[in-house]
């Protein structure tokens, strides 16, 4: 049975580059496949009315939004504000068709909400993805002022996270928005809890929503890739300019992201005195740590190359020719993008065990796993000076993604999920 699928979608490539991103256009690219009628439907933050807009292969929808650059209230306008319009947005996306029955999927957290009050409208089923802490986290990174993991967010939670984000005069000012805070928190967890079916994306996921979403609705199914697709795109691609093995880091400069782990990863690295051979360190990816990066890296005497921001293409082929990819992510991990596409183009992984990783990283099969900067400059050791070790657990990887992560495996449980969600 074809199915209009309608998929509202807080980022969706070519805009969003980030893995959520990438991991919504992959499930949109692998139903239009086989056969359903796909259609993202994208906020735009500073645009106005609804314009249409091909995003790769897939019709997609932008719906122009307005936000204030202030903490709090900028919220208000991208959430609460905006649901209706994009709720509105989404019902004027769906076109009935007795022979083609509407469902929609929403990917985020400033979906989900206008996904179920359009739900109502269209009396359709209504999906919703969770890949990160937005259910029962304000700033949905799990993390106490983005440094330490945190289990809930209550008033002593965010009276001392918000100084801890925002420095104290700009924190204790904001303590005015604790009660907003809360509500929006509470909000946004019953919206989720209204849908249909919740997917999580790994099982770690699945275990923050309990008390959330009731267990029948609740369903783990990892983000898919094209691994034959991909395999095709990295073949063809030249090797990158380098004459040494590098060590790569891809992703934001941001302490959730584990990229402030780095100066300490190879401070322990220098410590343990052991013979390695050349390499360098490059960095694809930006943010607030870059500056203090350079610094520190620097006076270690790490040989390094920031690119910032680079190409889907060009990060697959660094993925694939690099010597480790490092993943030392301190939050509570969902499932990442760069794990799920390391794999795929065989990359041997160093990761530290945050959140969902150890689901696609099995330690000593498809990569290597270290809970502290230590152990990891340890393992690092062990790879760099190993070759053949490495190459063997970016086979493991390599398979691990072809059977349990492929679209070809993937796609088909979506469908079935949804047949069953279908009113005929």
């Amino acid at each position: 049975m074809s199915i209009q699928l309608l998929m509202p979608s807080d980022v969706f490539p070519p805009d969003g580059k980030g893995g959520a991103a990438w991991s919504s256009h992959a499930l949109a690219g692998a139903l239009q496949a086989r056969g359903h009628v796909v259609t993202a439907i994208v906020p735009e933050r500073g645009a106005h009315g609804v314009r249409s807009s091909a995003a790769l292969g897939i019709p997609a929808l932008r719906v122009g939004y307005s936000a204030p650059n202030l903490p709090i209230l900028q919220n208000i306008w991208r959430h609460e504000l905006f649901w209706p319009d994009y709720a509105r947005a989404i019902v004027a996306a769906a076109h009935p068709d007795p022979a083609r029955p509407t469902l929609i999927h929403a990917q985020h957290v400033q979906a989900a909400p206008a996904a179920v009050i359009a739900a109502r409208t269209l009396r359709a089923p209504v999906v919703v993805t969770v890949r990160d802490h937005w259910p029962w986290h304000y700033f949905a990174t799990g993390l106490h002022g983005d440094r330490l993991p945190h289990p809930t967010t209550g008033w002593a939670a965010l009276a001392t996270e918000l100084p801890a984000r925002l420095g104290v005069l700009r924190g204790t000012a904001a303590l005015l928005a604790l009660p907003y805070m809360l509500g929006h928190v509470r909000r946004r967890a019953a919206y989720l809890a209204q849908a249909d079916a919740v997917i999580a994306c790994s099982g770690y996921i699945a275990r923050r929503l309990e008390g959330i979403v009731r267990p029948e609705r609740l369903h783990v199914l990892p983000h898919m890739v094209d691994t034959t697709a991909l395999a095709q795109q990295v073949a063809g691609l030249p090797a990158p300019a380098t004459d040494k093995p590098f060590l790569l880091f891809a992703g934001k400069l941001e302490p959730n992201k584990g990229a402030g782990l780095l100066p300490a990863i190879f401070r322990e690295l220098r410590s343990l005195n052991a013979q390695l051979p050349p390499f360098e360190l490059v960095i694809a990816g930006d943010g607030a740590l870059r500056t203090m990066l350079e610094r520190e890296l620097t006076d270690l005497d790490v040989p390094v190359r920031f690119l910032e921001w680079v190409s889907h293409l060009e990060l697959l082929r660094l993925m694939a020719r690099c010597a480790v990819l490092l993943f030392p992510s301190s939050w509570g991990e969902p499932l990442s993008r760069v794990l799920i596409e390391g794999a795929t183009v065989g990359a041997p992984i160093l990761a530290m065990p945050t959140g969902g990783t150890p689901d696609l990283i099995v330690d000593g099969a498809t990569g290597l796993l270290a809970p502290t900067p230590h152990l990891f400059a340890r393992r690092l050791t062990q790879l760099l000076n190993d070759p053949a070790e490495a190459q063997r657990l970016g086979a493991g990887a390599r398979a691990f993604a072809q059977h349990n992560l492929d679209v070809q495996i993937l796609a088909p449980r979506y469908e079935e999920l949804y047949l069953r969600l279908l009113p005929y």
